[in-house]
C-alpha cells in the first residue's frame, strides 16, 4: 500500500503534460500555418569537391523530418530561403602512432548561413558555423578518404541540427 503512494510524485508530472498539448519544438506547424524553405545548393570556395551538395542535402533531409516547415526545391515559391557558403576546410593531425604517422585527423569546416524572408530580402538571422570531426586515418589511400568523407558527412548533419534548432527558434 505504501509502494502505491511513492510512485504518485513521479507520475504526476506525466499525467499533467500528456494533457495540456505539450509537444517538442519542431513537430507542429508554427502558429498553425507551415512555412516553406528553400536551402539552394551551398556556394564552394574550399578546394573540397562536393562540400557544397553534402552540407545542402544535410539541411534538406533535416528540415524535411520536421512538420514546423516544409521544404521546398525553389526559392520562388518558399518563404524563407536558407543560404550556405563553405569558406574553408582544413585538416589537422590530433594523434599520431610515431613522429610521422598521424592516426586521427580532424576535418575543420567553415561555413556561413544566412536565413532571409524571400518576399522582402529581410535578413532574419546570420550565423557562422565551425564544423570539427575526427576520424580515423586509414595507411591505405581510398580507404583514408572514405573515412575523410564520413567524418565531412558527420560534421554536415551535426550542423544542420544546430542549424535546424536555430531556425526554429526564429520561427
Amino acid at each position: 500500500m505504501k509502494t502505491g503512494r511513492c510512485c504518485w510524485p513521479l507520475l504526476l508530472p506525466l499525467l499533467l503534460l500528456s494533457g495540456c498539448g505539450y509537444h517538442p519544438l519542431g513537430t507542429e506547424p508554427i502558429g498553425g500555418i507551415t512555412r516553406t524553405l528553400a536551402v539552394p545548393l551551398f556556394t564552394n570556395r574550399s578546394t573540397e569537391v562536393g562540400l557544397e551538395a553534402i552540407m545542402a542535402n544535410a539541411l534538406i533531409s533535416t528540415f524535411a523530418q520536421t512538420r514546423a516547415v516544409k521544404v521546398t526545391p525553389y526559392e520562388d515559391g518558399a518563404d524563407l530561403v536558407l543560404v550556405g557558403k563553405v569558406q574553408s576546410v582544413d585538416n589537422t593531425s590530433v594523434a599520431y602512432s610515431s613522429v610521422t604517422q598521424s592516426t586521427v585527423r580532424r576535418v575543420i569546416v567553415r561555413v556561413e548561413l544566412t536565413l532571409r524572408q524571400q518576399d522582402n530580402g529581410k535578413v532574419l538571422w546570420k550565423d557562422t558555423q565551425i564544423l570539427e570531426e575526427d576520424y580515423v586515418v586509414d595507411p591505405g589511400y581510398q580507404a583514408g578518404e572514405v573515412t575523410r568523407a564520413e567524418g565531412l558527412r558527420r560534421a554536415a548533419v551535426k550542423m544542420a541540427q544546430r542549424v535546424l534548432n536555430k531556425v526554429l527558434l526564429v520561427l
